[in-house]
């Protein structure tokens, strides 16, 4: 099986496109991080903030007069609330970003990863069928869900390498492009973290989408091996993964939601928000674990029975 899989491992390398998505990767991270923290300067909203300021002084003065009627009085408190609202958003809004934060928010560029692995697992078995490598492939003496499983393997060892390229390039555009936090914790999704447990963090939030993003790329792995198209299972596990969330909106009020693939991306419940409120990390697992099974299934069923001749 290792022979097998450090084959494939060669085979990948040895396309120039794997060179240039894992290039690309690198570049586009440091591009996003500098082109964040040129947007930071240009959303200045302080004086806007300062406005709002003045508008609530003048607010709380109407507010002292003795002879201030009922209905005036509950609208001019209602405006009083909205007005603090605004102030509090935007103080928070402009508070700098450093790089604690930026490095936090590595999970959000995982998106990227999982671009790039849909593309490298939709094509590892279509591109054999399409290239006619595939008879060569399985007229040697080996076992065909070996084969498959030693390409599975090598998706998502290139996914695990591509996941550690994307946060050591996310950790270098945090410390070019921002500056140190100051004190012990950082707010962060409204709960607070302490400085000395960001990395911990971070990686963790990391390998929660890392789960996601595998799962994804078994999908078009799936589509790849019974369709033999490498085009078809990009388009198709790219649109569901764009889609996926509205899919799941739109069914919010039906029980078959919440079986829906595109509801327990795990990093959910790193970031403190919930697809579905009756989402609970053990059921997501359990739910991921499904697809998972049945995408292999389906994968290794077509495969193992399929003509090489066809």
């Amino acid at each position: 099986m290792l022979k097998l899989i450090q084959n494939e491992w060669m085979k990948l390398w040895s396309k120039k496109a794997t060179w240039t998505m894992v290039i690309l990767l690198a570049v586009m991270i440091i591009g996003l991080s500098g082109l964040g923290k040129f947007m930071e300067g240009l959303n200045d909203n302080s004086a806007w903030t300062e406005d709002l300021k003045v508008e609530l002084s003048q607010v709380e003065k109407k507010l002292e007069a003795t002879d201030l009627a009922e209905d005036k009085k509950v609208e001019l408190l209602q405006q009083r609330a909205e007005l603090q609202q605004n102030i509090s958003f935007n103080v928070e809004y402009n508070v700098p970003s450093t790089r604690e934060k930026a490095i936090l928010d590595t999970s959000g560029v995982m998106s990227l990863v999982m671009l790039l692995m849909i593309i490298v697992s939709a094509g590892i078995v279509a591109t054999e069928f399409s290239t006619g490598t595939i008879k060569m492939l399985l007229s040697r003496p080996v076992k065909r869900w070996k084969i498959l499983t030693s390409k599975y393997l090598t998706v998502l060892l290139f996914g695990l390498l591509l996941t550690v390229v994307t946060y050591v390039f996310s950790v270098i555009s945090a410390y070019i492009f921002y500056p140190a936090a100051e004190g012990n914790f950082i707010l962060f999704n409204n709960s607070e973290i302490a400085i000395s447990a960001v990395f911990g963090e971070s990686i963790y939030f990391v390998l929660l989408s890392f789960v996601y993003v595998c799962v994804m790329a078994t999908l078009a792995f799936m589509i790849g091996s019974v369709f033999r198209s490498s085009s078809l299972a990009i388009g198709v596990s790219i649109f569901l993964y764009f889609t996926g969330t509205m899919i799941v909106m739109f069914l919010q009020d039906f029980a078959i939601a919440k079986y829906l693939v595109f509801a327990h991306g795990l990093d959910q419940y790193g970031m403190g928000y919930k697809v579905l409120e009756s989402n609970t990390m053990p059921f997501s697992i359990a739910v991921l674990t499904a697809y998972v099974v049945v995408f292999l299934v389906i994968s290794y069923a077509t495969f193992m029975k399929r003509d090489i001749t066809a």
